[in-house]
C-alpha cells in the first residue's frame, strides 16, 4: 500500500479517482425487493454528487458542520456519509439499537445540522426528542413507505433532496471542485465510543490519517489486495470496523460490500452471498455457531454420527497444525470439510471464506478452535477506535491457535508498560475526541496512546490481551482476576447470550448471566420443557439445570480462583434500546449499572446460607476456595 499517497488523500477524492479510472467496476451490491442489485462507480459518484448539491442547495451544508446518520447498513447511508464530507461536513454515526434518551445526547454532543435516518423506526425515536434539538435543521428519510403518517415541518424524504441537487450535479466535474477544495487533515468523521463506563466519547478521524490506517488492514492481510472479494455489510456502519468494511476499504482495495434488504434478512445475505472476506465481532461467530450446534442437536442420527467423524478428523489436523506445524492428518480433514462441513457452513454463509477476522472484543478461544475445526481460517485482531480506524495487531493464519490477538500491524509500534498495559506509537492515530481535549490529553502517556488494556507476549511475539486494566478484580485472599477471561470462557457455551462475573474483595466469584432465549427455547422444546416466554424458561429447574452443566464446563478451563462458585440467570433479556439499560447499542455490559440493577441477586449469592452450600462442596473436593492457588 502507498501510504504517503493515501496520507494526502481524502475520501471523496478517492471516490472521483475510482470513478475516473473504473467506471464501469461494482461499487457495492445492494437487495431491493428480492434482487441483488449492482452499482458502478461512476453511478456511486453521480448519486453521490447529486446529494451534496441537494444538501448545499436546500440547507446549506458548509465546512465544519456536522451530520448525523441513524439507521441500519444500506447504500443510503455511505451516500450522504460522502455526500456531507465532500461539502467539507463531518458526519457521524448513532448505533441502529440507541434508546430515545441516548439520540438526543448524540444529536445535542455531536451538534447535528442534520439527521438522516433510515426508516419509521429511528424517526419515530428521532421525533421523541427533536424537539429538544434546536439545532438541527432537518430529519431526512431513507425509506419513506410509511412517512404519508407524519406531518412534522422538519422531516422530508432524503431522496427529495438528491432530487433537487441533480440539475447542479449534471455541471462537468462537480465533484471533483467539490473534493479539491479538502484537506486530507480535515474531519471527515466521529466514531462514538461503546460508552461502558460513562457517555460514549466522539473519536474524531481526519481524512489522510484514517486512509492510511485502515490500509494496514489491507496490508497485513495480504490476501485482501490480491483479486476482488465479497463481503457483507452486517456492522452498524457507525461502529469502526463497519465503516472500515463498507466504506473505506472498497475505496483503497477491491472489496465489494453487500447491503442486506433489511437487517433482519442479513443472515440471507450472508447465505445468498457466500462471501470471500468476513470482517464480524464474536458476538456474531458465537450465534451464528449456537445456531448450527442446535441445529445439528436436532438433526438425524446418520448426520450427528457423521458430524463426530468430521470432527475428529477437524480436531486432529488442528492439533498437528498448532504443535508442530505439519501437514498430518489434512487429507482427512479436506475429507471431512468436503463431506460435512460445507454443507454446515453454506448455512450461515462461510462455506467460501478464505479469511475471517474478529475483532471489537476477546473472542472465546473455544469458539475459534471450533470454526478452525470446520475449516474456517479465523483470525483474532486488536485494535481500538482511538487508532483511527487501524489494528494495533493481529493473527495471521492460515489457522493461527486461538489465545492471542497475533503480530503487531504495518505501521505501529507496541510496548508494555510496568503495568502491562499496552502502549501503542503509530504514525496515525484519531484526531482527538470532539469537544474534549482533557479526555484527549489524558489517552497519551509520553506521547504513546494508553490503551487501557492490559497484555502480554507470548513466547512467539504475539500479543494477548489479559483484560481492561480497570476491570481487574483482586478477590479476598488477594488474587488477581481477569473477569473478561471468566466471561469468554461462559459465553462459549451455546446457551449462554452474556455474562457478568463480580468478586472484588469477596472469597469466590459470582456471575450474572443472560440466557440464550432462541437456542435455549429450541433446547426446551427438544425436551418438553413447558414455559411461556423467557421469564418461565430461565426460572424451570430443567434450564437452570442446563446452564449449572455449561458453568460447569467453563470451570473445568479455569483454575480454582477463576471459577464461578455461583450463578444467577438474568429474570429478562437485555434490551440495549431501554433507557438505563446495563448494556451498550452494541451489547457491551456496562458492568457497574450492572451491579447496581441486579446488586439484589448479587448479594443472594454471597449470603449466608450460600457460602454454607459452597463450604459442603468445598468438603466433598468438589471445588477450593484455597488462597494457595
Amino acid at each position: 500500500m502507498n501510504f504517503e499517497a493515501l496520507r494526502a488523500s481524502t475520501l471523496p477524492g478517492l471516490l472521483v479517482e475510482r470513478a475516473r479510472t473504473r467506471p464501469e467496476r461494482v461499487a457495492f451490491r445492494a437487495k431491493e425487493l428480492g434482487i441483488w442489485r449492482e452499482t458502478t462507480w461512476r453511478e456511486l459518484a453521480t448519486r453521490v454528487a447529486a446529494l451534496a448539491c441537494g444538501l448545499a442547495r436546500e440547507y446549506r451544508i458548509a465546512a465544519g458542520e456536522t451530520v448525523a446518520i441513524i439507521g441500519n447498513p444500506c447504500p443510503e447511508w455511505t451516500i450522504a456519509d460522502l455526500a456531507a464530507q465532500a461539502l467539507g461536513a463531518i458526519t457521524y454515526g448513532i448505533y441502529p439499537t440507541s434508546a430515545p434518551g441516548e439520540v438526543r445526547h448524540l444529536l445535542e454532543h455531536g451538534g447535528a445540522s442534520l439527521l438522516v435516518a433510515e426508516d419509521q423506526e429511528h424517526l419515530d425515536k428521532t421525533l421523541e426528542v427533536l424537539d429538544q434539538c434546536p439545532d438541527v435543521r432537518a430529519v431526512l428519510v431513507i425509506d419513506t413507505r410509511a412517512l404519508f403518517m407524519y406531518r412534522h415541518p422538519r422531516v422530508r424524504p432524503l431522496a427529495e433532496v438528491e432530487r433537487a441537487g441533480e440539475a447542479m450535479a449534471a455541471e462537468r466535474d462537480v465533484l471533483d471542485r467539490y473534493a479539491r477544495a479538502l484537506s486530507p487533515d480535515a474531519p471527515a468523521t466521529i466514531i462514538y465510543t461503546s460508552g461502558t463506563t460513562g457517555q460514549p466519547k466522539g473519536a474524531v478521524y481526519r481524512h489522510g490519517p484514517h486512509l492510511a490506517a485502515c490500509a494496514n488492514i489491507v496490508e497485513h492481510y495480504s490476501i485482501l489486495n490480491t483479486r476482488e472479494h465479497r463481503a457483507v455489510a452486517m456492522l452498524p456502519l457507525c461502529h469502526a470496523m463497519g465503516r472500515n468494511l463498507a466504506i473505506t476499504m472498497p475505496l483503497i482495495a477491491d472489496i465489494v460490500p453487500h447491503y442486506p434488504e433489511s437487517v433482519d434478512t442479513f443472515a440471507d445475505a450472508l447465505f445468498e452471498i457466500q462471501p470471500t472476506f468476513v470482517f464480524t465481532v464474536p458476538r456474531y461467530l458465537q450465534k451464528f455457531a449456537a445456531h448450527l450446534l442446535v441445529g445439528l442437536d436436532q438433526s438425524s442420527w446418520i448426520k450427528r454420527a457423521a458430524y463426530r467423524a468430521a470432527m475428529r478428523a477437524g480436531r486432529r489436523a488442528l492439533d498437528r497444525r498448532w504443535s508442530r506445524g505439519g501437514n498430518g492428518g489434512r487429507s482427512a480433514a479436506a475429507l471431512a470439510r468436503a463431506m460435512v462441513f460445507r454443507w454446515l457452513l453454506e448455512k450461515v454463509g462461510f462455506a467460501r471464506a478464505e479469511l475471517v477476522v474478529s475483532s471489537g472484543a476477546p473472542l472465546p478461544p473455544a469458539v475459534a478452535a471450533l470454526w478452525q475445526a470446520w475449516g474456517v481460517n479465523l483470525c483474532e485482531a486488536y485494535g481500538q477506535t482511538e487508532t483511527g480506524g487501524a489494528l494495533v495487531s493481529g493473527q495471521r493464519g492460515p489457522f493461527p491457535r486461538p489465545g492471542d490477538v497475533g503480530a503487531v500491524a504495518p505501521n505501529m509500534a507496541v510496548e508494555l508498560g510496568s503495568d502491562g498495559e499496552i502502549l501503542v506509537s503509530a504514525a496515525e492515530f484519531f484526531g482527538g475526541y470532539w469537544r474534549d481535549p482533557e479526555a484527549t490529553g489524558a489517552l497519551y502517556r509520553d506521547g504513546k496512546l494508553a490503551t487501557g488494556d492490559v497484555g502480554e507476549w507470548t513466547a512467539e511475539r504475539a500479543l494477548k490481551l489479559v483484560d481492561r486494566k480497570k476491570d481487574i478484580l483482586i478477590t479476598a485472599g488477594g488474587k488477581n482476576v481477569s473477569p473478561s477471561l471468566v466471561e469468554n470462557r461462559l459465553r462459549a457455551s451455546p446457551y449462554i447470550s452474556e455474562a457478568a462475573v463480580f468478586g472484588e474483595a469477596r472469597k469466590y466469584l459470582v456471575a450474572l448471566l443472560e440466557a440464550d432465549g432462541e437456542t435455549v427455547a429450541e433446547w426446551a422444546r427438544e425436551h418438553g420443557v413447558v414455559h411461556t416466554g423467557y421469564a418461565s424458561l430461565v426460572t424451570h429447574p430443567d434450564v437452570v439445570g442446563l446452564i449449572e452443566g455449561e458453568v460447569r464446563r467453563a470451570n473445568d478451563d479455569l483454575t480454582r480462583v477463576e471459577q464461578v462458585k455461583a450463578f444467577r440467570l438474568l429474570p429478562r433479556e437485555l434490551d440495549p434500546e431501554m433507557e438505563g439499560e446495563p448494556v451498550t447499542p452494541t451489547r457491551k455490559v456496562k458492568r457497574r449499572l450492572m451491579a447496581e440493577r441486579y446488586g439484589a441477586l448479587v448479594e443472594s449469592m454471597y449470603a449466608s446460607d450460600e457460602e454454607r452450600r459452597i463450604a459442603a462442596e468445598v468438603t466433598t473436593g468438589r471445588f477450593s476456595l484455597s488462597t494457595e492457588d
